[in-house]
């Protein structure tokens, strides 16, 4: 055969082959749920966790965005552990996803789970918040430097409480602080409570004396006037009536804790399937429903697809590992 016609020949072949396999790749580029998908979270309803995920609940079903029902299931209990564990039993299913937050680490570097991040398909970070720091209203802890000051001669003299487990981002948005100004966190008198708006009836009803947790649990409270938020996480004071509540830094504590919500699916989620939840989750986000949720809880827009979702991950594991460690929670 000569030369030139056998290089058509094999052009011919290849384009055959090519266009032979289109329809397959364009399915499996095009995979889309193909029945009910369960959103999970690990906290009674009304908590940030599960407020956020029946706002996606929302948009998602006003969008059109999934093509079938999608349904909101709560699972507190175990520290959060017990969502995680259901999200991994349904290893490469992709029609059950579920939202965690930094407790999805330090249950693992804690010792208190033996599932790490790397067990579960990482979706990305839909958002973060900050952590506030509350008493009542009729409290003598007026500030940061109040609360240092009772705590620092006697740790256990005044009950902490912290929503869903040890070691959360909540707990270290009052430890780390803390124990950055001298005072031994070990000592603490700390109750834990199986979600954050349970801690904050706690409060209110007067059977311990300051909560830690998100802000938008707070929020109403503070703004009716039952309770003092006497500091927050943050790097700097948020906008709006928010602009009136003080950072650690400003109080003199160097301290900045980021409250991230991540996205999961099971193990063993193909490349499709990722694509697909990418997709939708990047539309979610660039609606004007979701912008406007942002600016009602002061949420920070930080989202993150799959991949830079995990290479976030790998960081915040180590530094949880590294501030576990420091406040005697590490195994």
């Amino acid at each position: 055969m000569e030369p030139q016609r056998a290089i058509l020949w094999v052009s011919v072949r290849l384009l055959g082959a090519l266009l032979a396999a289109a329809p397959a790749l364009e399915a499996a580029a095009q995979w889309k749920p193909e029945k009910p998908v369960e959103f999970v979270v690990p906290v009674q309803g009304g908590g940030s966790l599960d407020q956020a995920a029946r706002a996606v609940q929302q948009i998602w079903m006003d969008k059109k965005l999934l093509g079938v029902p999608m349904s909101v299931v709560n699972k507190p209990g175990g520290g959060q552990s017990l969502s995680t564990i259901y999200v991994h039993q349904a290893a490469r299913d992709p029609h059950r996803i579920g939202m965690v937050s930094s407790t999805l680490l330090s249950n693992q570097i804690t010792g208190s789970s033996q599932l790490k991040y790397t067990d579960f398909t990482i979706l990305g970070q839909l958002y973060t918040e900050y952590v506030v720091i509350s008493v009542r209203a009729d409290a003598s802890t007026r500030s940061a430097g109040d609360l240092v000051a009772q705590l620092k001669p006697a740790p256990d003299a005044l009950s902490v409480a912290v929503g869903s487990a040890r070691g959360t981002t909540s707990h270290f948005g009052l430890a780390l602080p803390l124990k950055r100004a001298g005072v031994d966190v070990r000592r603490l008198r700390t109750v834990v409570f199986p979600s954050a708006p349970a801690s904050m009836t706690s409060l209110l009803g007067g059977h311990v004396d300051v909560v830690t947790g998100p802000l938008t649990v707070a929020d109403p409270h503070w703004r009716s006037g039952k309770l003092r938020i006497i500091a927050i996480t943050s790097p700097q004071r948020l906008s709006g009536d928010y602009a009136a509540i003080p950072t650690w830094r400003e109080q003199g504590i160097d301290a900045v804790v980021s409250n991230w919500r991540f996205l999961v699916g099971p193990p063993g989620l193909t490349a499709e399937h990722i694509r697909f939840w990418d997709d939708v989750f990047r539309r979610t986000v660039a609606t004007d429903e979701w912008r406007k949720l942002l600016d009602k809880y002061s949420w920070v827009d930080e989202y993150l697809p799959s991949r830079e979702g995990r290479r976030y991950l790998e960081q915040q594991d180590a530094e949880q590992r590294e501030l576990l460690a420091e406040l005697g929670l590490a195994k």
